[in-house]
């Protein structure tokens, strides 16, 4: 009878879950795979229009685990962001990390690349269709937060602005209804409910869970 039980309640689970797309919908020009980017070092611009002349361009290509390399023009490797997603802004290379749950902008000087941690006022200002949620935004006696949900669907992506580790975390919800994607802290909600946001595996230790109430 308990089997049954326990059964019942993993097909909620499952059942309430839209599984992965790739990518979460962020509208700019994302760098793919053997995608090629420009660098002018006069202007600090990144752009994808590539002049194989000047030879100033980058390809990307995969390393190792889920990372990407960036070759120079003469096929050499030039650097590796440490992040499993980027994207042109604003004439500039943005990274988004899933270790870190945090976006960075990519510079590029003298032979080496410099990661500068966005704020989440910059995550705001680029991702204005985005709800931004900080950890320190959930409440420190019940780690949850309240979300209003309007008609249409909700995309929100949590910023990690503390020391602990959310690299294992994942979003499971028993009544809730929601797309999760590639990067860890994005989650496009279709269905108000209560979401966790919890170490993959370790649904017993509530004291770790980060909780969405999303009405």
């Amino acid at each position: 009878m308990k089997k049954i039980f326990l059964s019942f309640i993993a097909f909620i689970l499952l059942s309430t879950v839209v599984f992965a797309e790739n990518f979460p919908p962020i509208k700019y020009k994302k760098i793919g795979n053997k995608g090629k980017v420009s660098y002018n070092a006069d202007t600090n611009v990144w752009s994808d229009k590539i002049d194989k002349k000047q030879g100033n361009y980058f390809v990307k290509v995969k390393g190792f685990g889920d990372f990407y390399d960036y070759l120079d023009s003469n096929k050499e490797f030039a650097f590796s962001t440490g992040c499993e997603y980027e994207f042109l802004y604003n004439d500039k290379l943005i990274g988004y990390s899933n270790k870190d749950l945090n976006f960075y902008e990519l510079q590029y000087a003298d032979g080496n690349l410099k990661r500068v941690k966005l704020t989440d006022e910059d995550v705001k200002l680029m991702l204005p269709d985005f709800k931004v949620l900080k950890v320190t935004d959930f409440s420190k006696k019940t780690n949850s937060i309240k979300i209003k949900k309007h008609i249409s669907d909700l995309d929100i992506v949590i910023i990690n602005d503390t020391d602990k580790d959310l690299s294992n975390y994942v979003f499971t919800s028993g009544n809730a209804k929601f797309k999760t994607y590639s990067l860890n802290g994005f989650i496009t909600v279709l269905k108000h409910g209560m979401i966790q946001f919890a170490p993959e595996g370790d649904e017993k230790n509530t004291e770790d869970w980060l909780i969405l109430l999303v009405r």
